[in-house]
């Protein structure tokens, strides 16, 4: 892990590597909590939404790229009242704040993040719609993997340093 200011940079070699940094992140969040991720195509985002997932008590089989539908909710186990709702968003297809408004989006997303954390792939498209508190991920292509780069914006500041304690204490499951 390599702690740029406040920037968090990680190495994932494996999918279950990049799921586990996710898991970390999705026990981190709240509710109302946004989480944007940036990332060419087959860079590993809909991997990490899985992986948030898992840390939500979701199972990952429920994730999949929502491109077409643009939003999924995907629902925790209703035994547990504490349980977040993931509500997951492909900003891809979306060209303004039309095609925001036809999901749901109101001013930064309050309606969509209201008891749920809200991830969105491809969240440089709809930058300028995020706000100020969101925890920006990047995910880049490397020669061994991915490269992760945990960015925050407003109240995800004052998580990073917990975060980087649990991503420190973490144990990656090994390369498949």
């Amino acid at each position: 892990m390599t702690d740029n200011g406040s920037a968090i940079q990680l190495s994932a070699h494996s999918v279950e590597q990049t799921m586990a940094i996710a898991g970390i992140v999705a026990k981190a969040a709240r509710p109302g909590d946004l989480i944007g991720l940036v990332g060419e195509l087959g860079a590993g985002k809909t991997q990490f939404v899985r992986g948030l997932a898992v840390g939500l008590g979701i199972s990952s089989r429920q994730v999949s790229s929502p491109t077409f539908v643009f939003l999924q909710e995907y629902p925790v186990d209703e035994a547990d009242p504490d349980a977040l709702v993931l509500t997951h968003i492909d900003a891809y297809r979306l060209n303004g704040p039309g095609d925001l408004a036809t999901i749901g989006w109101e001013g930064e997303g309050q309606e969509l993040r209201r008891g749920a954390v809200l991830a969105v792939e491809w969240a440089d498209r709809i930058e300028h719609a995020l706000g100020l508190d969101w925890l920006k991920i990047t995910l880049e292509h490397t020669d061994t993997g991915r490269a992760i780069t945990l960015s925050p914006r407003g109240v995800w500041r004052d998580k990073m340093p917990l975060l980087g304690r649990d991503i420190d204490n973490l144990v990656l499951p090994k390369e498949a």
